[in-house]
């Protein structure tokens, strides 16, 4: 059923770490009556803030999205599964949850933002918006598409709907089950306005 919940930080849910070294700001989770600690989502979207170099939580069966948005870097030691990765700012990096993970940062703390899915359950994809002054407008093809400003601010326009939304910095966007013929438009508001934009499926799509 078509669907549009405009997010504010005052609705993430703050959640510990399964490994206890920091704390996650929960934006969105999927199904809406699952959860972190029980295990039994398909799909988390969240953003933390990373103080110190240590080893990620495990995630079996799932698979990570991972992006910087804020800092110099961070480098990811896999072991034997995968090299190690350089993460630089706002380049989306996907890992496998299974993978024994370790985080280096590369000059102090940084802030990143997860997207996090039951391989069996959900796929997804995330892009970086360096939307400026500009607007975009595509269809809304997945089952789920998440926009979360991270600087500046921006109208977001859905069909069906009468009115634009208004977001800024640290504002999301979950439009859930949209129409076929349904399309989102982006018109940012700053020459600092950026985005990002996740897009999920169930894997029988």
């Amino acid at each position: 059923m078509h669907a549009v919940l405009h997010l504010t930080p005052a609705d993430a849910r703050r959640v510990p770490w399964k490994n206890g070294r920091g704390a996650t700001d929960e934006l969105a989770i999927f199904p809406e009556d699952a959860s972190f600690e029980r295990g039994d989502f398909a799909w988390r979207i969240s953003r933390a803030r990373v103080e110190e170099s240590g080893p990620f939580s495990p995630f079996a069966g799932f698979d990570r999205i991972l992006v910087v948005v804020d800092g110099e870097g961070l480098v990811l030691a896999h072991g034997d599964a995968s090299p190690r990765a350089r993460l630089r700012k706002l380049e989306p990096y996907r890992f496998a949850g299974d993978w024994e993970t370790s985080g280096e940062l590369v000059r102090g703390p940084i802030g990143d933002f997860n997207v996090i899915t039951r391989r069996d359950r959900a796929r997804a994809e995330v892009q970086t918006l360096p939307l400026a002054r500009r607007s975009v407008r595509e269809p809304l093809s997945t089952a789920h598409t998440f926009v979360h400003v991270l600087a500046g601010a921006l109208f977001a326009r859905v069909s069906g709907e009468e009115e634009p939304f208004d977001l800024v910095a640290g504002d999301s966007l979950w439009i859930r089950e949209p129409r076929a013929s349904d399309e989102l438009e982006l018109v940012g508001r700053g020459d600092a306005t950026a985005a990002l934009v996740v897009r999920i499926d169930d894997v029988a799509r």
